[in-house]
């Protein structure tokens, strides 16, 4: 018979159970709400950037210039982009950074063929590489754009529902303990 206090192994693909356990280790960290909720916010903002490989790091940083910004919280937000969810968030972001960067196509796979042949036509080695450059402005660009009008815009129910969550839960506790 297993040990009771033994935990459960997650797996890595119970996405249910993944945000189960970051949220748990959330409200029990030993920072205020508006903290958790802040940094968790500020993680949220960087995981909507097109950096992936890098976001945590970013988000670190990101909250040095904070003095109430929970790193460890900052650093759980990156993971709204994840392996199950950066290609829909990527397309997401990418449409919403055409309306304010207009690439010149939008891009399909079919356009990103048709534009990799046009550039690989071009004559000489700088033609070529400025033409894979613009290539990539199409799609970085917009991304980038799209990516922070997403994180400024989900940074603002991510906050409000933390600190909400948070605070609730710490008063509902704190008042079992003094019924006790």
């Amino acid at each position: 018979m297993a040990d009771e206090t033994e935990k459960k192994e997650i797996k890595w693909y119970d996405l249910k159970a993944q945000v189960l356990n970051i949220w748990k280790k959330l409200i029990h960290l030993n920072a205020d709400p508006h903290d958790i909720a802040f940094g968790l916010a500020l993680g949220i903002f960087v995981g909507f950037l097109p950096i992936m490989g890098i976001q945590m790091v970013v988000a670190g940083l990101v909250c040095l210039p904070f003095k109430h910004a929970n790193k460890p919280a900052a650093v759980a937000g990156v993971w709204i982009t994840n392996p199950l969810t950066v290609i829909p968030i990527y397309a997401f972001i990418y449409w919403i950074g055409t309306f304010f960067y207009p690439a010149d196509h939008v891009v399909t796979p079919s356009t990103i063929m048709s534009k990799m042949t046009d550039v690989l036509k071009l004559e000489g080695f700088v033609a070529q590489t400025k033409g894979f450059l613009a290539l990539g402005a199409d799609i970085f660009l917009p991304m980038c754009i799209g990516g922070a009008v997403v994180g400024l815009i989900a940074m603002i129910p991510t906050y409000i529902i933390t600190k909400k969550s948070i605070t609730a839960y710490r008063n509902k506790k704190r008042a079992k303990q003094n019924a006790e």
